[in-house]
């Protein structure tokens, strides 16, 4: 028989303890801010075509920052893609912000690293990062030396976090001085992240499933979810009462026994297997919400210390 179809029932019985009203309770709905690339096409390179008035990026910056902060990208990016630009940092810079700000982000971290600004250098750590390439994000800032080198530490000790390193992020949390105001509340809630990780131990899947075979629910409890143990632990215990009383009142061969023994087999496995499950799925769960903390701590301070 297919391993699968083995495992079919008992995912359902488990899935319906998990989704249940107190297995949820507790749980709350994070919003995600890690950026996503977007399936939009990216807008073209676009070249320089002589003109009697050619324009400069620098004199549109004022209104593509206006755009921008509207939420109007699509003006922004229709302005921008005008070929009588003169080419520019400022103009790679604007171009690679607006893809940015529309999560086209490949296409936002070609443009931000063919610019010599500052800002396209953390901006397009930051599109980096979120297209997971987090070696390059910390290869373009290793050898930073300009005047926002606390601000490149708290990128890459972010990047260290993102990799699992929290060694280096010490090494990298050193510089911080918690003196700047765009900067001292992402560095705390970085130490903070960090502690939650070094303070964090590794748990057996098969070490929940044998709690949960002794006690319904106590695998559960082990993983991580005090919600879906209670789940566990009374559906289990509700259905083993019943399955006893049937059994006690018309015998074991009764019909009613039967059913109300198979309800009760059946969730008391599938409860089993949660526990093993709910242990990777909470380690999932926990490092996905880590990591979307991280992004955002090192994303948001950019919006205080550049336009």
């Amino acid at each position: 028989m297919n391993a699968q179809a083995v495992r079919g029932p008992f995912s359902f019985t488990d899935s319906l303890m998990r989704n249940s009203r107190i297995g949820h309770a507790g749980r709350h709905a994070i919003e995600s801010v890690v950026i996503k690339p977007s399936v939009w096409q990216p807008i073209s390179q676009v070249t320089f075509e002589g003109s009697m008035n050619p324009r400069y990026a620098s004199r549109e910056a004022d209104f593509i920052y206006y755009l921008l902060e509207r939420r109007l990208r699509t003006d922004a990016l229709v302005l921008l893609a005008q070929p009588d630009f003169v080419p520019s940092d400022t103009l790679a810079y604007l171009r690679g912000r607006a893809l940015f700000e529309d999560l086209q982000l490949e296409a936002a971290d070609s443009y931000l690293s063919s610019s010599c600004l500052e800002p396209a250098l953390f901006y397009s750590v930051v599109a980096k990062a979120h297209l997971g390439r987090t070696d390059e994000a910390a290869s373009a800032l290793k050898n930073y030396t300009g005047p926002h080198k606390e601000l490149a530490s708290l990128q890459l000790s972010g990047l260290s976090l993102l990799q699992g390193d929290v060694a280096a992020y010490r090494g990298y949390a050193s510089d911080f001085t918690y003196s700047d105001y765009a900067l001292t509340d992402s560095q705390r809630a970085l130490d903070d992240i960090a502690k939650s990780l070094s303070g964090r131990r590794s748990k057996s899947p098969l070490g929940a499933a044998a709690m949960s075979a002794v006690l319904p629910g106590a695998g559960q409890l082990y993983a991580g979810s005090l919600p879906e143990a209670l789940s566990a632990f009374l559906t289990v215990g509700a259905l083993g009462t019943v399955t006893a009383l049937t059994w006690h009142k018309y015998g074991a061969g009764s019909w009613r026994t039967i059913l109300a023994g198979s309800a009760f087999l059946s969730f008391y496995i599938g409860n089993i297997y949660g526990a093993y499950v709910s242990v990777g799925l909470h380690a999932s769960e926990f490092n996905d919400e880590t990591s979307a903390l991280v992004m955002y701590h090192i994303h948001i301070p950019l919006r205080s210390v550049f336009r």
